[in-house]
């Protein structure tokens, strides 16, 4: 599909999602509309229930991500999870990363384009983590080992976020896990294509 005249790539990107997320994002602020008449009962010197707020809103990010993001989950080239008032948005380095490599392929950029349009207007904190497999690199990578290769992953990830300019750069880092944190068994290929991975929390 060619971008219209004048449009850039995201925002035809976004074109048929909007309105998606436009209605979503009305439903939530009815339904916190809701919880806050609820509370006009309470006493004035009660605090406000920030847990719960903080909740509310991972759930409507999550139902954000899933719609514009829809295509790449049903490729297999990420999944989302929420954990209380935190989502979790987890890219395969397959999809993410040529073998050994801490550039970003086109497919990574455009994940990394629709997860800052979403997140455009929030407060929320990102940490980026990046996962290898155990295996050592091969003899003549550019980088010292596998902790060395995930820090340069994320670090990519943060870099190609705040590049957007969607996004502010001091409420993001990027740190390395290297082999520490596996997710199944290195022992067989599944597995360790599993393993390796970029973890994208985002913490409302």
């Amino acid at each position: 599909i060619k971008a219209a005249q004048g449009k850039s790539e995201t925002e035809v990107l976004f074109g048929g999602v909007e309105k998606q997320l436009a209605q979503l994002s009305t439903a939530s602020n009815k339904q916190g509309m809701g919880e806050a008449s609820s509370d006009d009962g309470n006493d004035l010197g009660s605090s406000p229930d920030t847990s719960k707020e903080e909740e509310r809103k991972a759930k409507l990010a999550e139902d954000k991500f899933k719609v514009a993001l829809k295509e790449e989950m049903g490729e297999g080239l990420i999944n989302i999870d929420r954990q209380d008032d935190k989502v979790i948005i987890t890219v395969g380095s397959g999809g993410a990363f040529k073998s050994g490599s801490a550039d970003l392929t086109s497919k990574a950029k455009k994940i990394m384009a629709k997860i800052a349009e979403v997140n455009e207007k929030g407060r929320s904190e990102i940490l980026v983590s990046g996962h290898t497999d155990d295996k050592p690199l091969t003899f003549g990578s550019i980088y010292r080992d596998n902790w060395d290769l995930a820090a340069a992953r994320s670090s990519s990830v943060v870099q190609e976020l705040a590049g957007s300019g969607k996004l502010k750069p001091d409420r993001m880092k990027a740190i390395s896990y290297g082999e520490t944190k596996p997710l199944a068994s290195n022992d067989d290929p599944k597995g360790r294509e599993k393993n390796r991975r970029i973890e994208i929390e985002i913490n409302y």
